[in-house]
């Protein structure tokens, strides 16, 4: 029995790192995506006059920036969910 909740527990550890490496990724991903965009704003390597530019960037911006939401909200979730889960190995 002590073996087995043993390897439940590295499991859930596993789990725990997966999640946490992939919300940190996000973080850092996302991040750098929007320092590059104010950057490439800054230095007028984006046209700001131009509203085809302009709409490019915020639609490729808002897909971008769902697409990662997404994964770092999921993410979060189950490393909130795992300490509870842990409690009930017990």
């Amino acid at each position: 029995m002590n073996m087995n909740l043993s390897l439940r527990k590295n499991i859930l550890d596993l789990s725990f790192q997966k999640h946490l490496i992939i919300a940190s990724s996000c973080f850092v991903i996302l991040s750098t995506y929007l320092i590059a965009v104010i950057i490439a704003i800054m230095t007028k390597q984006i046209d700001t006059n131009n509203i085809n530019s302009i709409s490019l960037l915020i639609l490729s911006s808002l897909i971008i920036l769902i697409f990662f939401l997404y994964f770092f909200i999921k993410s979060v979730k189950h490393i909130k969910n795992i300490p509870e889960i842990i409690l009930n190995l017990e």
